[in-house]
């Protein structure tokens, strides 16, 4: 969903309102909206039947296209000001915990294969950022001597008697080329659809080098085995899949890994911490998928992407989010070669064309006893609601000597879970369910608009739910329910 559809969601009723969120759960925001809001200007919102190429563009295009259909005064257009829609946008956010918010520049100025494709959408946890593509149809005009030509829905035809039609108003009674026509079909082109091929790395068992370069390229592998072996609804979703052999590793367990080291929530040392095993993790990665490309093959899209360039995710990064972190180090204030492994990827390839994407693991984290995902926890004990009842649960291995360091989201500035979660986007190169907690007695129009600015600002793709508390509230529980099934 567009930004400039969000007004006529507004006037629908809150169950027409609910409906429209599971169809359209992610609402996509670009650079220029952002820039207006922060300058307090005005945006334009167009009927979309008359802008349709706006969907297809990003960035600097976007704003080109954006500011000519502003000016043409053959489109009916309505004005509001930027700060007023964000204000909307915001409340309902506030109100219903979506929806959530995709930043479309981010995603496609770092998209690893934007030269197959454009990223229109993410999935319902806003982890997953590839390329997709509605279905296309052609005009297919059939002749009498069984040859064909195909011609796309309003381009421009040129008929035997002179006559100039759209090829959608070709009949069987009009000849082209001297050929007279037998019949018009449409040609079904299908589209792309992404595919979730997700793990974690546990951080609360595998955090430092030696252990990730041991179990990462075991991950990689086994994803990339998922590929071959898994089961496709469609064959859209298999083609898909196949050409680029999109796999997304994560990790789960952060909160527990920082209470155990002794380390505050938000710290500097906490962001030091986590830029160091996000790199190894990114480094490790890709390293082992251009030796899974030495064995089995590139992928069939890898030709001309940024990885054959030996452009990674670093290379991309939101020089903000560089900026939060200075680490010393052997090779330019970081713990490997680039270099060196940028060399091996153009010589050997990449295997997989998305490698990196951390997802909720709402479920998985709880079967091998851990922290969800790159979340702060929810309380240091709490319940947790299914269909036996109320369950007692308290934070892995809770001691006196982890309470301090086990801080609560909801008592976090929630900044500080932006900071984190832009040292995290600096080394993958798809997103991370990234959700913000609030409390009631905490929630003002300036306090949201501050967070996700500056999650714009330092480069996050997406932010998840917002998870709002009532400091009234006579429960403390938890219901993992609402998350995505294949992301738990």
């Amino acid at each position: 969903m567009d930004v400039s559809d969000f007004l006529d969601l507004k006037k629908n009723s809150g169950e027409e309102r609910r409906r429209t969120h599971e169809l359209f759960p992610a609402l996509w925001i670009n650079d220029l909206f952002m820039q207006r809001v922060k300058e307090d200007g005005i945006w334009t919102l167009f009927d979309p039947a008359d802008t349709p190429d706006l969907s297809d563009l990003y960035a600097d295009e976007f704003k080109a296209r954006y500011e000519e259909y502003e000016k043409d005064e053959s489109i009916s257009k309505e004005k509001i000001k930027a700060k007023e829609l964000w204000k909307k946008i915001l409340l309902n956010y506030f109100e219903s915990g979506s929806p959530f918010l995709c930043f479309k520049d981010h995603a496609n100025r770092v998209n690893p294969n934007s030269h197959v494709g454009l990223i229109r959408s993410s999935n319902l946890c806003t982890e997953i950022f590839q390329n997709t593509a509605p279905n296309h149809y052609k005009i297919k005009v059939v002749y009498e001597d069984d040859s064909f030509d195909l011609f796309e829905e309003d381009e421009d035809v040129k008929l035997d008697n002179g006559i100039i039609k759209k090829a959608k108003k070709i009949t069987a009674l009009d000849t082209i080329g001297g050929k007279k026509i037998f019949i018009v079909e449409k040609e079904k082109f299908e589209g792309k659809t992404a595919v979730c091929n997700l793990a974690s790395v546990n951080l609360s068992k595998i955090n430092t080098k030696e252990d990730i370069e041991r179990c990462v390229p075991i991950a990689i592998r086994m994803l990339d085995n998922v590929i071959d072996l898994n089961f496709y609804p469609h064959a859209k979703v298999k083609r898909t899949n196949l050409a680029t052999r999109a796999i997304g590793l994560g990790v789960m367990g952060e909160a527990q890994m920082l209470a155990e080291s002794k380390i505050e929530w938000g710290s500097y040392e906490h962001l030091a911490k986590i830029d160091e095993i996000m790199e190894a993790i990114s480094y490790n990665a890709i390293y082992a998928s251009s030796n899974l490309a030495v064995e089995k093959g590139v992928y069939p899209d890898y030709e001309g992407s940024k990885w054959s360039q030996g452009i990674f995710p670093i290379d991309m990064a939101n020089e903000n989010a560089k900026a939060l972190v200075k680490r010393g180090g052997l090779f330019d204030g970081t713990t490997y070669d680039w270099d060196k492994l940028r060399a091996k990827v153009k010589e050997h390839g990449m295997r997989n064309g998305y490698l990196m994407a951390i997802a909720p693991t709402s479920s998985i984290s709880i079967l091998v006893g851990t922290t969800q995902t790159i979340e702060p926890i929810y309380k240091r004990k709490w319940f947790e609601e299914n269909l036996s009842g109320m369950i007692p649960v308290t934070a892995p291995n809770l001691s006196p000597d982890t309470w301090s360091y086990y801080t609560p989201a909801y008592d976090l500035d929630q900044k500080l879970l932006i900071k984190a979660g832009a040292i995290r986007q600096k080394w993958i190169d798809q997103g991370q369910s990234l959700n913000i907690f609030i409390t009631l007695d905490k929630a003002s129009g300036k306090y949201l608009n501050d967070i996700y600015m500056y999650a714009w600002e330092l480069g996050i793709k997406s932010t998840y739910y917002l998870r709002s508390q009532s400091p009234e509230s006579a429960f403390d529980v938890v219901d993992r329910s609402i998350e995505c099934e294949g992301c738990q």
